[in-house]
């Protein structure tokens, strides 16, 4: 199939689709044409790189894990690798809701400071 077709069954892009495979994490045969034919594991690939960077990995997160993913061959240590690539990423979010709360109480104490203002 070609790329809008993998697109749309996917439920991204063609320009995600371009991205993914200059990334490496899809691949694609060239026809004598020049066009780019894609396989049906191509869909699920897609697939689910979208759903790992709507849960905030990147792009590199995602290449790390590519062994791992859905229609590709799985290696030994797939479970521990992405479990520890989740467990990193929710220490990033730990720390980021802190630095929130922190900026948050700032605003709060600017904002208390203000109410003779009338607001």
């Amino acid at each position: 199939m070609q790329v809008g077709e993998v697109a749309t069954r996917a439920g991204v892009s063609v320009r995600s689709i371009r991205y993914y495979e200059r990334a490496g994490l899809i691949a694609a045969n060239r026809r004598t044409n020049g066009y780019r034919e894609f396989d049906e594991t191509a869909v699920e690939l897609a697939r689910a790189i979208r759903d790992l960077i709507a849960i905030g990995l990147t792009i590199d997160e995602v290449r790390s894990l590519s062994s791992c993913l859905p229609a590709t061959t799985t290696t030994p240590g797939c479970c521990t690798q992405t479990v520890a690539l989740y467990r990193q990423k929710l220490d990033q979010i730990d720390a980021q809701m802190r630095t929130l709360g922190l900026i948050r109480g700032q605003i709060e104490e600017r904002l208390a400071a203000l109410k003779p203002c009338g607001s």
